[in-house]
């Protein structure tokens, strides 16, 4: 049987005055071992001109951690000096990707920035910054702590998170400072914050349209429900 395919947006920053394109090896380490070929579909202006070959044979799409989402996606009007990490170009052909993904069915999964998009394109709004929405009673991000800092979070019953999961809550990472304001009317929420924030949401509707504001990847071994994450992703594309 042929190996099913899976698309990445890289993410990008410059090194040494040159454009460097990324993606965290973990996420290709979980799909290699489980047969899944990632397809790295890489930030520059020439990719515009081939994205059709990217999106003519894949078969679903992750979507990774990344900058903040031009605001004039989901009808705001920040001052983009103001965005960390904004990168419009990647906005361009990672939506460009995720909407096509919808429209065929194919499996998504979205982490943080891409849980962001999925909530975006269904018609919600996000936060430009969580800390002054919620008064900073729940830290969101911190620096000096970048990959042990955790938080709390509340999963709702009768939810994929939950299946997964199997707790009413846990203790997970948090590297962000945007998130969902209004969520999109089609979205069910999964987990949320004790500020309010949500945490995960899927479609109902979707074989597979999940998005999680935290990384499951990045703590495997803290819960199993972590690598019940991939698995039902990887379930779905199969």
């Amino acid at each position: 049987m042929k190996a099913k395919r899976v698309l990445i947006v890289s993410r990008r920053y410059t090194r040494k005055d040159k454009l460097i394109n990324w993606v965290s090896e973990v996420y290709l380490q979980i799909l290699a071992e489980a047969g899944i070929v990632p397809v790295i579909v890489p930030i520059a202006e020439a990719t515009k001109l081939i994205l059709s070959e990217y999106i003519d044979n894949y078969d679903g799409l992750l979507m990774v951690e990344g900058g903040d989402v031009g605001p004039h996606y989901y009808g705001e009007h920040y001052d983009i000096s103001k965005l960390d990490e904004h990168d419009a170009l990647k906005d361009e052909i990672e939506i460009a990707c995720v909407s096509h993904a919808l429209n065929a069915n194919k499996p998504i999964l979205g982490f943080c920035r891409g849980m962001h998009i999925i909530n975006i394109l269904f018609g919600g709004t996000l936060h430009f910054d969580v800390h002054e929405a919620n008064n900073n009673s729940i830290c969101h991000i911190d620096y000096a702590h970048y990959d042990t800092h955790r938080h709390q979070i509340s999963i709702v019953p009768n939810t994929p998170l939950w299946d997964w999961y199997r707790q009413d809550t846990i203790q997970v990472n948090t590297y962000h400072h945007q998130g969902i304001k209004d969520l999109a009317p089609e979205l069910v929420a999964m987990a949320t914050a004790p500020d309010g924030l949500i945490e995960a949401v899927y479609h109902p509707a979707y074989n597979c349209v999940v998005g999680l504001q935290f990384h499951p990847e990045r703590m495997l071994k803290d819960y199993m429900g972590n690598a019940l994450v991939f698995k039902y992703f990887i379930d779905a594309l199969k």
